[in-house]
Protein backbone atom coordinates (compact mmCIF):
# COMPACT_ATOMS: atom_id res chain seq x y z
CA UNK A 1 0.00 0.00 0.00
CA UNK A 2 1.42 3.00 -0.83
CA UNK A 3 2.05 6.18 2.20
CA UNK A 4 -0.30 8.94 2.26
CA UNK A 5 2.63 11.30 1.45
CA UNK A 6 3.19 9.43 -2.01
CA UNK A 7 -0.35 8.85 -3.30
CA UNK A 8 -1.06 12.91 -2.22
CA UNK A 9 2.26 14.22 -3.98
CA UNK A 10 1.14 12.45 -7.11
CA UNK A 11 -1.90 14.32 -6.99
CA UNK A 12 -0.15 17.75 -6.58
CA UNK A 13 2.70 16.99 -8.55
CA UNK A 14 1.54 15.29 -12.10
CA UNK A 15 3.99 13.35 -13.84
CA UNK A 16 4.50 13.82 -17.60
CA UNK A 17 2.26 11.54 -19.07
CA UNK A 18 -0.76 12.70 -17.06
CA UNK A 19 -1.99 14.72 -20.64
CA UNK A 20 -4.85 13.17 -21.94
CA UNK A 21 -6.97 16.21 -20.40
CA UNK A 22 -5.01 18.37 -23.35
CA UNK A 23 -6.75 16.58 -26.20
CA UNK A 24 -9.10 13.64 -27.29
CA UNK A 25 -8.95 10.53 -25.48
CA UNK A 26 -10.61 8.37 -28.13
CA UNK A 27 -11.49 4.59 -27.82
CA UNK A 28 -8.77 1.76 -27.22
CA UNK A 29 -8.75 -1.73 -27.43
CA UNK A 30 -9.86 -4.19 -29.73
CA UNK A 31 -12.72 -4.77 -27.48
CA UNK A 32 -15.84 -2.73 -27.49
CA UNK A 33 -17.11 -3.88 -24.70
CA UNK A 34 -17.53 -3.32 -20.63
CA UNK A 35 -15.41 -5.16 -17.98
CA UNK A 36 -17.53 -4.78 -15.10
CA UNK A 37 -15.74 -4.84 -11.74
CA UNK A 38 -18.00 -6.07 -8.01
CA UNK A 39 -16.40 -6.36 -4.59
CA UNK A 40 -17.98 -8.92 -2.50
CA UNK A 41 -18.27 -10.04 0.94
CA UNK A 42 -19.79 -11.98 3.36
CA UNK A 43 -20.87 -9.53 6.16
CA UNK A 44 -21.79 -9.67 9.72
CA UNK A 45 -25.71 -9.45 9.03
CA UNK A 46 -25.27 -12.54 6.26
CA UNK A 47 -24.69 -13.57 2.87
CA UNK A 48 -25.04 -11.25 -0.21
CA UNK A 49 -25.48 -13.16 -3.09
CA UNK A 50 -29.00 -12.68 -4.00
CA UNK A 51 -28.11 -8.52 -4.57
CA UNK A 52 -25.45 -9.71 -6.47
CA UNK A 53 -27.25 -11.80 -8.83
CA UNK A 54 -29.74 -9.02 -9.25
CA UNK A 55 -26.68 -7.03 -9.66
CA UNK A 56 -24.98 -9.31 -12.66
CA UNK A 57 -28.62 -9.47 -14.03
CA UNK A 58 -28.82 -5.78 -14.72
CA UNK A 59 -26.04 -5.74 -16.26
CA UNK A 60 -26.83 -8.57 -18.89
CA UNK A 61 -30.05 -6.72 -19.59
CA UNK A 62 -28.42 -3.30 -19.95
CA UNK A 63 -26.00 -4.53 -22.54
CA UNK A 64 -28.79 -6.20 -24.55
CA UNK A 65 -29.54 -2.81 -27.07
CA UNK A 66 -25.99 -2.21 -27.89
CA UNK A 67 -25.34 -6.06 -27.84
CA UNK A 68 -22.06 -5.12 -25.77
CA UNK A 69 -19.84 -7.84 -24.91
CA UNK A 70 -19.92 -8.28 -21.48
CA UNK A 71 -16.76 -9.62 -18.88
CA UNK A 72 -17.24 -9.69 -15.22
CA UNK A 73 -14.29 -9.78 -12.69
CA UNK A 74 -15.28 -10.51 -9.22
CA UNK A 75 -13.47 -9.52 -6.53
CA UNK A 76 -13.81 -11.86 -3.38
CA UNK A 77 -13.17 -9.64 -0.09
CA UNK A 78 -14.23 -12.35 2.26
CA UNK A 79 -16.42 -14.78 0.95
CA UNK A 80 -17.52 -17.60 3.05
CA UNK A 81 -17.18 -20.79 1.24
CA UNK A 82 -20.82 -21.54 0.67
CA UNK A 83 -21.14 -17.97 -0.83
CA UNK A 84 -17.70 -18.53 -2.76
CA UNK A 85 -19.26 -21.26 -4.73
CA UNK A 86 -22.63 -19.40 -6.01
CA UNK A 87 -20.93 -16.78 -6.80
CA UNK A 88 -19.01 -19.10 -9.25
CA UNK A 89 -22.30 -20.71 -10.21
CA UNK A 90 -23.64 -17.20 -11.00
CA UNK A 91 -20.35 -16.27 -13.43
CA UNK A 92 -20.36 -19.38 -15.21
CA UNK A 93 -24.19 -19.26 -15.78
CA UNK A 94 -24.06 -15.76 -16.97
CA UNK A 95 -22.08 -16.93 -20.75
CA UNK A 96 -19.65 -14.00 -20.19
CA UNK A 97 -15.70 -13.88 -19.64
CA UNK A 98 -15.11 -14.16 -15.86
CA UNK A 99 -12.72 -14.33 -13.56
CA UNK A 100 -12.75 -13.72 -9.42
CA UNK A 101 -9.76 -12.47 -7.62
CA UNK A 102 -8.79 -12.95 -4.19
CA UNK A 103 -8.09 -9.70 -2.47
CA UNK A 104 -5.48 -9.02 0.61
CA UNK A 105 -8.35 -8.15 2.76
CA UNK A 106 -9.94 -11.14 2.48
CA UNK A 107 -7.21 -12.75 5.05
CA UNK A 108 -7.61 -9.96 7.86
CA UNK A 109 -10.41 -8.41 9.66
CA UNK A 110 -11.17 -4.77 7.88
CA UNK A 111 -13.16 -4.86 5.30
CA UNK A 112 -12.41 -2.49 3.21
CA UNK A 113 -13.34 -1.34 -0.81
CA UNK A 114 -10.69 0.32 -1.96
CA UNK A 115 -8.52 -2.71 -1.37
CA UNK A 116 -10.83 -4.98 -3.16
CA UNK A 117 -10.97 -2.71 -5.69
CA UNK A 118 -7.24 -1.96 -5.95
CA UNK A 119 -6.83 -6.16 -6.22
CA UNK A 120 -9.02 -6.00 -9.31
CA UNK A 121 -7.31 -3.12 -11.06
CA UNK A 122 -4.05 -4.82 -10.78
CA UNK A 123 -4.96 -7.71 -12.19
CA UNK A 124 -6.74 -6.07 -15.27
CA UNK A 125 -3.50 -3.68 -15.66
CA UNK A 126 -1.07 -6.96 -15.94
CA UNK A 127 -3.42 -8.54 -19.05
CA UNK A 128 -3.08 -7.62 -22.77
CA UNK A 129 -5.50 -5.78 -24.26
CA UNK A 130 -6.20 -8.61 -26.33
CA UNK A 131 -8.06 -10.43 -23.38
CA UNK A 132 -11.55 -10.92 -22.88
CA UNK A 133 -11.48 -9.59 -19.82
CA UNK A 134 -10.34 -6.31 -21.20
CA UNK A 135 -12.97 -4.65 -22.91
CA UNK A 136 -12.85 -0.67 -24.07
CA UNK A 137 -14.87 0.67 -20.82
CA UNK A 138 -14.68 -0.41 -17.09
CA UNK A 139 -17.45 -0.19 -15.04
CA UNK A 140 -17.61 0.08 -11.78
CA UNK A 141 -20.61 -1.80 -9.23
CA UNK A 142 -20.89 -2.65 -5.75
CA UNK A 143 -22.41 -5.91 -5.10
CA UNK A 144 -25.71 -4.14 -4.07
CA UNK A 145 -26.20 -1.92 -6.99
CA UNK A 146 -27.76 -2.78 -9.91
CA UNK A 147 -28.28 -1.04 -13.44
CA UNK A 148 -31.06 0.63 -14.94
CA UNK A 149 -32.14 -1.07 -18.47
CA UNK A 150 -31.05 2.24 -20.68
CA UNK A 151 -28.04 3.24 -17.96
CA UNK A 152 -24.99 1.30 -19.53
CA UNK A 153 -26.12 2.74 -23.58
CA UNK A 154 -26.30 6.10 -21.91
CA UNK A 155 -22.96 6.40 -20.32
CA UNK A 156 -21.09 4.77 -23.34
CA UNK A 157 -23.21 7.55 -25.38
CA UNK A 158 -21.42 10.02 -23.54
CA UNK A 159 -17.73 8.44 -23.82
CA UNK A 160 -18.76 7.93 -27.54
CA UNK A 161 -19.07 11.72 -27.98
CA UNK A 162 -17.26 13.02 -25.42
CA UNK A 163 -13.91 12.60 -26.85
CA UNK A 164 -11.81 14.53 -23.96
CA UNK A 165 -14.12 12.27 -21.52
CA UNK A 166 -11.95 9.76 -19.12
CA UNK A 167 -15.20 8.92 -17.48
CA UNK A 168 -18.79 9.24 -17.07
CA UNK A 169 -21.08 9.09 -14.10
CA UNK A 170 -24.86 7.88 -13.30
CA UNK A 171 -27.45 8.96 -11.04
CA UNK A 172 -27.02 6.78 -8.03
CA UNK A 173 -30.87 6.42 -6.46
CA UNK A 174 -31.07 4.53 -2.87
CA UNK A 175 -33.85 1.89 -3.05
CA UNK A 176 -35.04 -0.01 -0.31
CA UNK A 177 -34.97 -3.32 -2.69
CA UNK A 178 -33.01 -3.80 -5.88
CA UNK A 179 -35.66 -6.93 -7.00
CA UNK A 180 -38.53 -4.37 -6.74
CA UNK A 181 -36.59 -1.24 -8.02
CA UNK A 182 -36.34 -3.05 -11.65
CA UNK A 183 -39.59 -4.55 -11.83
CA UNK A 184 -40.64 -1.20 -11.09
CA UNK A 185 -38.56 -0.03 -13.93
CA UNK A 186 -39.25 -2.30 -16.18
CA UNK A 187 -42.44 -1.36 -16.56
CA UNK A 188 -42.23 2.23 -16.48
CA UNK A 189 -39.31 1.78 -19.67
CA UNK A 190 -42.25 -0.23 -21.25
CA UNK A 191 -44.28 3.02 -21.38
CA UNK A 192 -41.65 5.45 -21.65
CA UNK A 193 -41.33 7.24 -25.45
CA UNK A 194 -37.96 9.43 -24.03
CA UNK A 195 -35.73 7.13 -25.40
CA UNK A 196 -36.02 6.86 -28.80
CA UNK A 197 -36.32 10.88 -28.46
CA UNK A 198 -33.39 11.42 -26.97
CA UNK A 199 -34.36 13.81 -24.45
CA UNK A 200 -31.45 13.04 -21.89
CA UNK A 201 -28.45 15.47 -21.66
CA UNK A 202 -25.16 15.11 -19.93
CA UNK A 203 -22.90 18.11 -18.25
CA UNK A 204 -19.44 18.29 -17.34
CA UNK A 205 -18.12 18.10 -13.89
CA UNK A 206 -15.74 20.46 -12.00
CA UNK A 207 -12.98 18.59 -10.92
CA UNK A 208 -12.06 18.44 -7.26
CA UNK A 209 -8.44 19.80 -8.14
CA UNK A 210 -7.69 23.27 -9.32
CA UNK A 211 -4.09 24.01 -10.01
CA UNK A 212 -2.61 22.58 -6.81
CA UNK A 213 -5.74 23.35 -4.55
CA UNK A 214 -8.26 20.75 -3.74
CA UNK A 215 -11.72 22.28 -3.68
CA UNK A 216 -12.77 19.53 -0.93
CA UNK A 217 -15.83 22.36 -0.11
CA UNK A 218 -17.58 21.06 -3.37
CA UNK A 219 -16.40 17.36 -2.89
CA UNK A 220 -18.30 17.13 0.62
CA UNK A 221 -21.29 19.05 0.16
CA UNK A 222 -22.23 17.29 -3.41
CA UNK A 223 -20.42 14.10 -3.85
CA UNK A 224 -22.07 12.88 -7.22
CA UNK A 225 -23.31 16.54 -8.31
CA UNK A 226 -19.41 17.94 -8.11
CA UNK A 227 -17.17 14.76 -8.94
CA UNK A 228 -18.95 11.43 -9.08
CA UNK A 229 -19.14 8.28 -6.91
CA UNK A 230 -17.51 4.91 -7.49
CA UNK A 231 -20.38 3.38 -8.03
CA UNK A 232 -21.82 3.52 -11.37
CA UNK A 233 -18.68 4.93 -12.64
CA UNK A 234 -17.92 4.04 -16.31
CA UNK A 235 -13.93 4.67 -17.15
CA UNK A 236 -11.92 4.03 -20.58
CA UNK A 237 -9.78 1.11 -19.20
CA UNK A 238 -7.37 1.49 -21.57
CA UNK A 239 -5.73 4.61 -20.15
CA UNK A 240 -6.47 4.15 -16.87
CA UNK A 241 -4.70 0.57 -16.73
CA UNK A 242 -1.50 1.92 -18.38
CA UNK A 243 -1.89 4.80 -15.81
CA UNK A 244 -2.06 2.25 -12.73
CA UNK A 245 0.39 0.02 -14.44
CA UNK A 246 2.89 3.22 -14.22
CA UNK A 247 2.17 4.68 -11.17
CA UNK A 248 0.31 2.30 -8.79
CA UNK A 249 -3.05 1.68 -7.46
CA UNK A 250 -6.09 4.19 -8.27
CA UNK A 251 -7.92 3.94 -4.67
CA UNK A 252 -6.18 4.57 -1.76
CA UNK A 253 -6.91 2.39 1.11
CA UNK A 254 -5.38 4.50 4.29
CA UNK A 255 -8.89 5.78 5.46
CA UNK A 256 -9.51 5.36 9.02
CA UNK A 257 -12.91 3.77 8.44
CA UNK A 258 -12.13 2.96 4.37
CA UNK A 259 -15.10 5.38 3.58
CA UNK A 260 -13.93 8.70 1.32
CA UNK A 261 -11.58 6.50 -1.08
CA UNK A 262 -13.71 8.08 -3.94
CA UNK A 263 -13.09 11.46 -3.08
CA UNK A 264 -9.04 10.79 -3.91
CA UNK A 265 -9.72 8.80 -7.20
CA UNK A 266 -12.05 11.31 -8.89
CA UNK A 267 -8.68 13.59 -8.54
CA UNK A 268 -6.73 10.92 -10.54
CA UNK A 269 -9.57 10.83 -12.76
CA UNK A 270 -9.85 14.56 -13.32
CA UNK A 271 -6.17 14.88 -14.39
CA UNK A 272 -6.46 11.88 -17.05
CA UNK A 273 -9.44 13.82 -18.48
CA UNK A 274 -12.87 15.22 -18.12
CA UNK A 275 -15.82 14.24 -15.66
CA UNK A 276 -19.01 13.89 -16.89
CA UNK A 277 -22.72 13.10 -15.22
CA UNK A 278 -25.38 11.75 -17.13
CA UNK A 279 -28.36 11.73 -14.93
CA UNK A 280 -30.62 9.96 -17.04
CA UNK A 281 -28.38 7.03 -16.23
CA UNK A 282 -29.15 5.48 -13.04
CA UNK A 283 -27.92 2.87 -10.77
CA UNK A 284 -29.80 1.94 -7.88
CA UNK A 285 -28.00 1.37 -4.29
CA UNK A 286 -29.53 -0.67 -1.75
CA UNK A 287 -30.04 1.11 1.25
CA UNK A 288 -28.62 0.53 4.76
CA UNK A 289 -32.19 -1.51 6.17
CA UNK A 290 -32.22 0.22 9.65
CA UNK A 291 -31.58 3.50 11.07
CA UNK A 292 -28.29 2.39 13.32
CA UNK A 293 -26.61 1.15 10.27
CA UNK A 294 -27.53 4.59 8.19
CA UNK A 295 -26.07 6.42 11.34
CA UNK A 296 -22.79 4.19 11.78
CA UNK A 297 -22.18 4.55 8.11
CA UNK A 298 -22.70 7.95 7.93
CA UNK A 299 -20.47 8.59 10.85
CA UNK A 300 -17.97 6.78 8.53
CA UNK A 301 -17.97 9.10 6.15
CA UNK A 302 -17.86 12.03 8.16
CA UNK A 303 -14.96 11.01 10.80
CA UNK A 304 -12.60 10.01 6.92
CA UNK A 305 -13.93 13.44 5.79
CA UNK A 306 -12.88 15.46 8.83
CA UNK A 307 -9.60 13.12 8.56
CA UNK A 308 -8.96 14.02 4.95
CA UNK A 309 -8.86 17.28 5.86
CA UNK A 310 -5.87 17.43 7.93
CA UNK A 311 -3.80 14.77 5.33
CA UNK A 312 -4.75 17.53 2.64
CA UNK A 313 -3.57 20.50 4.50
CA UNK A 314 -0.54 18.81 5.71
CA UNK A 315 0.43 17.86 1.38
CA UNK A 316 -0.19 21.52 0.86
CA UNK A 317 -3.34 20.53 -1.11
CA UNK A 318 -6.09 22.61 0.62
CA UNK A 319 -4.60 25.99 1.54
CA UNK A 320 -4.37 28.22 4.28
CA UNK A 321 -7.24 29.67 6.57
CA UNK A 322 -10.90 28.72 7.08
CA UNK A 323 -13.29 28.46 4.17
CA UNK A 324 -17.13 27.93 4.16
CA UNK A 325 -19.67 27.53 2.08
CA UNK A 326 -22.66 29.73 3.46
CA UNK A 327 -26.55 29.39 1.61
CA UNK A 328 -28.18 32.88 1.43
CA UNK A 329 -31.14 32.23 -0.05
CA UNK A 330 -34.08 33.99 1.73
CA UNK A 331 -37.81 34.07 0.70
CA UNK A 332 -37.74 37.24 -2.34
CA UNK A 333 -34.15 37.13 -2.54
CA UNK A 334 -32.73 37.01 -6.20
CA UNK A 335 -29.46 36.36 -5.79
CA UNK A 336 -30.28 33.42 -3.79
CA UNK A 337 -27.41 30.60 -3.84
CA UNK A 338 -24.17 29.21 -2.50
CA UNK A 339 -21.43 32.08 -1.30
CA UNK A 340 -17.55 30.83 -0.42
CA UNK A 341 -16.43 32.49 2.43
CA UNK A 342 -12.36 32.56 3.20
CA UNK A 343 -10.43 33.70 6.66
CA UNK A 344 -7.22 33.71 8.41
CA UNK A 345 -7.76 32.42 11.59
CA UNK A 346 -3.77 32.15 12.49
CA UNK A 347 -3.02 28.67 11.81
CA UNK A 348 -6.30 26.96 11.70
CA UNK A 349 -7.42 25.03 8.29
CA UNK A 350 -10.47 24.00 7.85
CA UNK A 351 -13.73 23.89 5.77
CA UNK A 352 -17.73 24.48 6.49
CA UNK A 353 -20.68 23.34 4.88
CA UNK A 354 -23.74 25.43 5.38
CA UNK A 355 -22.77 27.03 8.77
CA UNK A 356 -26.63 27.51 9.27
CA UNK A 357 -27.39 23.42 9.02
CA UNK A 358 -24.24 23.00 11.30
CA UNK A 359 -25.81 24.71 14.44
CA UNK A 360 -28.77 23.08 14.08
CA UNK A 361 -26.82 20.09 14.02
CA UNK A 362 -24.74 21.57 16.84
CA UNK A 363 -27.29 21.69 19.08
CA UNK A 364 -28.99 17.81 18.43
CA UNK A 365 -25.40 16.66 19.36
CA UNK A 366 -25.02 18.95 22.66
CA UNK A 367 -28.49 17.45 23.59
CA UNK A 368 -27.30 13.87 23.14
CA UNK A 369 -23.76 14.50 25.04
CA UNK A 370 -25.91 15.79 27.85
CA UNK A 371 -28.00 12.98 28.49
CA UNK A 372 -26.27 9.72 30.56
CA UNK A 373 -25.84 6.82 28.32
CA UNK A 374 -27.10 7.99 25.26
CA UNK A 375 -23.70 9.32 23.69
CA UNK A 376 -22.73 5.59 24.19
CA UNK A 377 -26.07 3.69 23.39
CA UNK A 378 -25.52 5.97 19.70
CA UNK A 379 -21.32 5.92 19.44
CA UNK A 380 -20.60 3.16 21.43
CA UNK A 381 -16.36 3.20 21.82
CA UNK A 382 -16.21 6.91 19.87
CA UNK A 383 -18.81 8.51 22.38
CA UNK A 384 -15.98 10.51 24.61
CA UNK A 385 -14.79 11.59 21.27
CA UNK A 386 -18.22 12.38 20.06
CA UNK A 387 -18.77 14.98 22.58
CA UNK A 388 -14.78 16.81 22.85
CA UNK A 389 -15.76 16.96 19.56
CA UNK A 390 -19.06 18.63 19.75
CA UNK A 391 -17.90 21.26 22.03
CA UNK A 392 -14.71 22.35 19.47
CA UNK A 393 -18.06 22.14 16.78
CA UNK A 394 -19.67 24.83 18.91
CA UNK A 395 -16.20 27.28 19.29
CA UNK A 396 -15.70 26.69 15.23
CA UNK A 397 -18.88 27.96 15.02
CA UNK A 398 -18.96 30.73 17.31
CA UNK A 399 -15.76 31.69 15.66
CA UNK A 400 -16.95 31.80 12.06
CA UNK A 401 -19.72 33.93 13.54
CA UNK A 402 -17.83 36.69 14.53
CA UNK A 403 -15.72 36.59 11.17
CA UNK A 404 -17.94 35.75 8.50
CA UNK A 405 -18.69 39.72 7.99
CA UNK A 406 -14.94 40.03 7.42
CA UNK A 407 -14.47 37.43 5.18
CA UNK A 408 -14.01 37.51 1.95
CA UNK A 409 -16.90 35.94 -0.16
CA UNK A 410 -17.38 35.34 -3.52
CA UNK A 411 -20.84 33.59 -5.50
CA UNK A 412 -20.21 29.95 -6.11
CA UNK A 413 -23.06 29.37 -9.41
CA UNK A 414 -21.30 26.58 -10.56
CA UNK A 415 -22.82 24.67 -7.25
CA UNK A 416 -26.48 23.29 -7.89
CA UNK A 417 -29.02 24.89 -5.55
CA UNK A 418 -30.03 23.77 -2.43
CA UNK A 419 -33.01 21.52 -2.25
CA UNK A 420 -35.23 20.52 0.68
CA UNK A 421 -33.92 17.94 2.68
CA UNK A 422 -36.23 14.58 2.53
CA UNK A 423 -35.90 13.65 6.17
CA UNK A 424 -38.51 10.58 5.19
CA UNK A 425 -35.47 8.65 3.81
CA UNK A 426 -32.54 6.55 5.80
CA UNK A 427 -29.97 8.69 3.90
CA UNK A 428 -31.32 11.91 4.31
CA UNK A 429 -33.33 11.54 7.83
CA UNK A 430 -32.60 12.73 11.11
CA UNK A 431 -30.20 9.77 12.06
CA UNK A 432 -27.88 10.22 8.69
CA UNK A 433 -27.68 14.11 10.04
CA UNK A 434 -26.60 13.48 13.90
CA UNK A 435 -24.51 10.08 12.53
CA UNK A 436 -22.69 12.22 9.59
CA UNK A 437 -21.91 15.49 11.67
CA UNK A 438 -20.86 13.59 15.15
CA UNK A 439 -18.25 11.73 13.02
CA UNK A 440 -16.90 15.25 11.82
CA UNK A 441 -16.55 15.93 15.29
CA UNK A 442 -14.93 12.91 16.43
CA UNK A 443 -12.42 13.08 13.31
CA UNK A 444 -11.57 16.55 13.42
CA UNK A 445 -11.17 16.60 17.16
CA UNK A 446 -9.06 13.22 17.02
CA UNK A 447 -6.97 15.61 13.92
CA UNK A 448 -4.83 17.30 17.22
CA UNK A 449 -5.99 19.56 19.78
CA UNK A 450 -7.79 20.05 23.46
CA UNK A 451 -11.76 19.88 23.23
CA UNK A 452 -11.43 23.99 24.84
CA UNK A 453 -9.07 24.61 21.40
CA UNK A 454 -9.75 25.06 17.92
CA UNK A 455 -8.92 22.02 16.26
CA UNK A 456 -5.54 23.24 13.57
CA UNK A 457 -7.27 20.98 11.22
CA UNK A 458 -11.34 20.85 11.14
CA UNK A 459 -13.63 19.56 8.63
CA UNK A 460 -17.87 19.78 9.25
CA UNK A 461 -20.66 19.65 6.82
CA UNK A 462 -23.05 16.88 5.61
CA UNK A 463 -23.85 16.34 1.90
CA UNK A 464 -26.36 19.36 0.74
CA UNK A 465 -29.58 17.68 -1.76
CA UNK A 466 -30.19 20.01 -4.81
CA UNK A 467 -33.11 21.12 -5.94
Amino acid sequence: MMTGSDYLGRLRYPSEDWSAAAGPLGDHGPNRGVTVLIPTYTSAEGERTACLRQCLDSVLTASQPDHLPVAFVVVDNGLSPAAARQVAEMLRGSGCAHRVVQAVSARSDRYTAAEARNAGLAMLADLPDTSDLRQRHLLFLDDDTALEQHALARLTAVLRAEQAAIAAFPRVVPVADLAAWRAAQHVIGRHCTAEASGAWVARQLPGPLSGAGYDLLSVTAYGSLITGRTVGLLIRQDPVMRWIGRHGPLFYTGTPYGSCEDILAMATLSRLGQLWSVPAAMVADEARKSPGATRRQQFAWGYDHAWLARRLAQAGLLGDGVRALSWTAQSACPTAGWEFGHADWGGPIGCLVNPDELRFGHQLLLAISSSPGVPTQLFGGQAEAVSAGTTQLGRVLDRWDGSRKAARQQPRPDLPPLGNRDWSSLRDGLDALIGHLAGNAAGSWGNGASAAAIPPFFLYGTRQPAA
